[in-house]
């Protein structure tokens, strides 16, 4: 009997996660068509948040489909930065491009897997972004954890530069759309974050 009433458990469990974890799909066509749009800012104050001096760079508004998420427990910037997104916009948010590649995400940046570029290759990387979260309130941090693969998302912020007053070391966002590579990730500041 106990057996049963475990095995009952362990399968609502398993319907649970999957059905609240699932990728969200849309079908052919371009979801989020525009292109982000940010804004240097010069009169923004430095200010500190658990422990961290964060400075803002430039204001970022922008409307893209998650196309990958990532948790990191243990590296130096999980304390600020628990979750990175990648997020696409434009012919990375259309389902027919993205049947044929896979997304993944390494050491705070990401890669294509693919046997053939289902757009140009350029196309594809000034279409996508690393973004590592910092949500500026406990809300905006929950809504961050139900986050799921094929969500569109609306992001209002700031691009930040942050330092860790205890360690020392800065981690500085990209201010760029076709840069690649480790240091190409955008550090975002969520003051709104909308699942549409």
């Amino acid at each position: 009997m106990i057996k049963h009433f475990l095995f009952v458990i362990l399968l609502i469990g398993g319907i649970y996660y999957y059905w609240t974890t699932r990728p969200v799909e849309h079908g052919p066509g371009v979801v989020a068509p525009e292109t982000p749009v940010q804004e240097v800012t010069y009169n923004e104050d430095k200010f500190t948040y658990k422990g961290f001096e964060i400075k803002p760079k430039a204001n970022i508004n922008l409307e893209a489909r998650v196309l990958s998420i990532k948790n990191y427990y243990f590296d130096q910037y999980s304390e600020l930065i628990p979750t990175d997104i990648v997020v696409g916009w434009g012919p990375m948010s259309d389902e027919r491009n993205l049947n044929s590649l896979m997304v993944r995400q390494s050491d705070r940046s990401f890669y294509f897997e693919m046997a053939k570029p289902p757009i140009e290759k350029n196309a594809m990387w000034q279409h996508a972004s690393n973004m590592h979260l910092i949500g500026s309130t406990q809300k905006i941090r929950d809504k961050i954890n139900t986050l799921r693969e094929g969500h569109i998302i609306r992001i209002e912020g700031y691009l930040v530069n942050a330092t860790s007053t205890k360690d020392g070391w800065t981690l500085k966002s990209s201010m760029k759309r076709d840069d690649i590579g480790k240091d190409s990730s955008e550090l975002v500041w969520i003051k709104s974050l909308t699942i549409l």
